[in-house]
């Protein structure tokens, strides 16, 4: 089954209501903006695995892959494809 590419209006809507932070645009720099922190971006992480089915380990956080909702929507695609790959070759 191909999964659907995660749009940057799906992350932003996803910032709004579980994170409850309001993006300009999807290029807006979360980190610099002040609009993420350490506490947010946990929050959004978690709402990130339950809505789209992916795991991402501590280890494995790049905070340049959260800088932006262009940015989290290609990490998002990304942790899926590879997670989808690996479950086909689990199979």
């Amino acid at each position: 089954m191909v999964l659907s590419p995660v749009s940057n209006d799906r992350i932003i809507h996803l910032l709004s209501e579980k994170a409850h932070v309001e993006v300009p645009s999807a290029d807006t720099d979360l980190m610099e903006s002040g609009l993420l922190d350490s506490l947010t971006l946990v929050e959004l992480m978690s709402s990130l695995e339950e809505q789209f089915g992916i795991n991402i380990s501590f280890a494995e956080v790049e905070i340049d892959n959260f800088r932006s909702a262009s940015r989290i929507a290609e990490f998002v695609n990304r942790r899926r494809n590879l997670q989808q790959l690996a479950a086909g070759i689990a199979a």
